[in-house]
């Protein structure tokens, strides 16, 4: 995995009919961030699940995570079995060059100082 910009962790899990593509939602569809994945360099996989999940299942996943990413995309993936994970499949995803309004780079802080310190009358000390 290569590529600049931040990096998205996340993990869903579902047990329902469409577990594979829940898993994967759940994961990259954090209610707290608002985060681009349609220009990621990369993507780490780790798929778990009971012995009743299957590689279509697990392929569904990896599938579902790419359809996500820029085509050139690097992605990485394996899976494991759990005993304790009957009827349930989790996805953790390691997302790289990820975009966000909410992330802040280097370059944009000064620029947000200075907005705060015009909009709240507040000055920075540094």
């Amino acid at each position: 995995m290569g590529g600049g910009g931040v990096a998205l962790i996340g993990v869903g899990e579902s047990d329902s009919e469409n577990r594979a593509v829940e898993a994967v939602e759940k994961a990259i569809n954090n209610p707290l961030l608002d985060v681009d994945t349609s220009g990621a360099s990369g993507a780490l996989i780790n798929i778990s699940g009971g012995p009743d999940m299957t590689l279509e299942e697990a392929r569904k996943v990896v599938e579902t995570v790419s359809q996500k990413l820029d085509e050139n995309a690097k992605v990485i993936w394996g899976a494991q079995i759990y005993e304790d994970l009957a009827r349930t499949v989790r996805a953790m995803l390691i997302v790289t060059g990820v975009k966000s309004a909410q992330i802040l780079g280097h370059r944009k802080i000064p620029q947000i100082k200075k907005e705060m310190e015009s909009e709240l009358g507040i000055e920075f000390v540094d």
